[in-house]
């Protein structure tokens, strides 16, 4: 009888175990979900807001290009000084990003806000860059040079480079590129396996869907 009760003994504490763990897996996956969420609400109405104003006032948006390509003008700093840049027109600097197939050369403000991603790209989500997670990075779809207006022309496979303010410089391949409705946030998830990974994330023209690009560190 007593072996009989100790295995019944040690069933059930193994059941009790397999129960706690898989309580704990569902609280921790519940509480990513909800700070995702916060994140995403947010990014939600600034995006909404401003790209209706961006398709009100394209001619507005047209002077900002002109603006910004006097101001590239008249710095007297050469290619690799400006990727050290610490702050754009007021705002602290986290990364630049650069992405030849578009032409894109843009600084990634390193606090999100809606003021913020009115002046450029904005660190969105994730940690820091060319480290370990998924560094986010979210944009306008706005005509002007430094925004993310062209970011449907990405195809799988291309490549682009983020120089971080530590002077390092990691090249990124793309491997997915999808339309998604805005209350999907699966690409801001932090489980990469241990990869280093990129998702640039702009509204389409209408502001009613998302387009994600993601890329992984080579």
């Amino acid at each position: 009888m007593k072996t009989k009760d100790r295995k019944s003994q040690i069933i059930f504490i193994g059941f009790v175990i397999t129960i706690f763990l898989f309580i704990c897996v569902l609280v921790n996956q519940w509480i990513e979900i909800r700070e995702v969420g916060k994140v995403d609400k947010q990014v939600q109405t600034s995006f909404v807001s401003t790209e209706n104003v961006n398709t009100r006032n394209e001619m507005e948006e047209e002077n900002i290009i002109l603006d910004d390509e006097n101001m590239i003008q008249d710095t007297s700093i050469n290619q690799t000084e400006k990727s050290l840049l610490t702050t754009y027109k007021g705002y602290p600097v986290i990364a630049k990003l650069e992405i030849p197939k578009i032409d894109l050369e843009t600084y990634v403000i390193s606090e999100y806000s809606n003021q913020a991603l009115g002046v450029s790209v904005t660190k969105f989500y994730g940690g820091n860059p060319n480290e370990v997670g998924n560094f986010c990075i979210a944009g306008h779809n706005y005509i002007t040079k430094n925004m993310f207006h062209d970011l449907k022309k990405l195809s799988i496979g291309d490549t682009f480079s983020l120089i971080d303010n530590n002077r390092k410089e990691g090249m990124y391949k793309i491997y997915l590129v999808e339309t998604v409705e805005p209350n999907e946030t699966q690409c801001l998830s932090q489980k990469t396996d241990g990869r280093i990974e990129v998702t640039l994330i702009t509204c389409t023209a209408d502001s009613s869907k998302r387009i994600i690009v993601k890329a992984v560190k080579i």
